[in-house]
């Protein structure tokens, strides 16, 4: 694992293989990153996200807890993923999803332009 200041990865956090994890990222209990994942900055990883292969978490992002995100995909900065969601494709910088499949529940005015 590659990590950063202020970094906080809470009891059961398990990194596989080249996961990458930018400064002042938090990660509660039961977090899984597999290989070649990356959190960056200021992300949130709440209590039992499961992460796929090639996962990208933008800067400021929240997961919601429990919430799983297929291998490959990208969640977008300032992105919300609400708790017990299935990403299943990108979730674009500054909105709002939740549900199985996930979808999109709110846009915010940087990511509406």
């Amino acid at each position: 694992m590659h990590g950063r200041v202020g970094t906080i990865l809470l009891a059961g956090t398990v990194l596989t293989a080249d996961v990458t994890v930018g400064a002042h990222v938090v990660t509660m209990p039961h977090v899984v990153f597999t290989h070649d994942d990356t959190a960056e900055d200021f992300a949130t990883l709440c209590a039992g996200v499961a992460l796929g292969g090639r996962v990208s978490v933008g800067a400021r992002a929240y997961l919601g807890m429990n919430a799983s995100v297929r291998q490959g995909i990208r969640v977008g900065k300032d992105a919300t993923l609400g708790m017990g969601s299935v990403l299943l494709t990108d979730l674009p910088d500054g909105e709002c999803w939740a549900g199985v499949p996930a979808k999109q529940l709110t846009r915010t005015k940087a990511s509406s332009r």
